[in-house]
């Protein structure tokens, strides 16, 4: 099969749409090489290599082209150039114009958060988001959802019929696998000089990620652990750092880390005693299962999609409840046996999980005429 992906966010972005991006084309490549993997990249750059097999190419629009444009509008073109048999919006988006043409057309939908938490959006931003969600799960033959909460919310909020509509799961990276040696494990505590024990909370500095009740927890239960934050921070750390400089016992108990590569974040996870995921909503939460396989157990949100990231492997805890938020934190900090217990877990749990079934999903979804 030719299979062409709109490719923007696997070359462009360093998490979230970026990350899910990549990992479904590394994963079909590596497990179904026959096909042709197609990436239609707007703008070079290197900061990602994705040409790693034979089977994938990347394409860049014509020389002088308006770039936007060609991603956005000439999706029936690029299936005719190339023969495509599937074109596949990794990103909540299918090109306008894409309706008529003969490709298998199919979009992977993340999240309605701006659908659930307008507030949290600027309206030009909820009005393009929303042209553009409506159009893409209108055109396409098949919708893919990446946790059942996304499901139910594309059949909410846009009226899509559940048949249409394909929960296929996001693995995280290989390496979040695999244990790092104590020299590299004793390298990156030096480089980001972090005390014996600390637990962490990975993921954007923002609002939504809801990171100052972290803070509130481990005050109003007088909890004395480092906490250590690994994203790129937005205004919201402004929030975080008056409630910082408000308590004496968090004083230099709070560590900002920003630019962690893959390896030194599997590195922090593994240096953790725990990780901490609040966040009031997600389409999947891929932090939630990247800690579970790195081997440290996390607390997160005992609603939406997040039981689906952590199944038995996770504690949950309504993480706006500062004291059930506090207590939970003092219980896998000190309670080993809870602690073995939810590493027990997280064996079977990753079984849900496996690249190659994952993989053989979508392929099964591309096949369909």
């Amino acid at each position: 099969m030719n299979l062409g992906f709109d490719a923007k966010r696997a070359f462009h972005n360093a998490s979230g749409l970026g990350n899910y991006s990549r990992f479904v084309i590394r994963t079909l490549a590596e497990n179904f090489p026959e096909s042709s993997y197609l990436l239609f990249n707007p703008k070079g750059s290197d900061k990602w290599e994705l040409n790693t097999h034979e089977s994938i190419q990347e394409v860049l629009p014509p020389k002088n082209a308006w770039r936007s444009y060609w991603r956005s509008f000439q999706g029936s073109k690029k299936v005719t150039e190339f023969n495509l048999d599937v074109y596949h919006g990794l990103s909540n988006e299918l090109p306008f114009g894409i309706a008529s043409s003969k490709a298998n057309k199919v979009v992977t939908i993340h999240d309605l958060i701006f659908k659930r938490f307008p507030e949290l959006y600027q309206a030009p931003d909820r009005f393009i988001y929303d042209k553009k969600f409506k159009h893409a799960v209108s055109v396409a033959n098949t919708v893919v959802a990446v946790s059942e909460t996304t499901k139910q919310d594309i059949m909410t909020f846009y009226d899509i019929p559940e048949e249409k509509i394909k929960v296929i799961y996001q693995g995280c990276n290989p390496l979040f696998y695999q244990l790092s040696s104590e020299e590299n494990l004793n390298l990156t505590r030096e480089k980001y000089n972090l005390p014996k024990d600390f637990i962490i909370c990975v993921g954007t500095i923002e609002e939504r990620k809801n990171g100052l009740q972290i803070l509130k927890a481990l005050v109003n239960c007088n909890i004395d652990i480092p906490i250590v934050f690994v994203g790129r921070p937005t205004k919201y750390k402004e929030l975080i750092l008056c409630e910082i400089a408000e308590h004496n016992q968090l004083k230099n108990r709070v560590i900002f880390i920003e630019n962690a590569n893959n390896e030194e974040l599997k590195e922090l996870y593994q240096l953790a005693q725990i990780s901490l995921y609040p966040s009031i909503f997600e389409g999947f939460g891929i932090p939630v299962l990247e800690s579970i396989a790195a081997g440290t157990p996390v607390i997160t949100n005992k609603a939406g999609c997040f039981k689906e990231a952590g199944g038995e492997a996770a504690f949950y805890v309504n993480p706006n409840n500062s004291e059930e938020f506090g207590e939970a934190i003092k219980l896998l900090t000190e309670n080993a046996e809870i602690l073995n217990r939810l590493k027990l877990a997280a064996t079977n749990h990753l079984e849900n999980f496996k690249e190659a079934e994952l993989a053989a999903q979508l392929i099964s979804i591309y096949k369909q005429a």
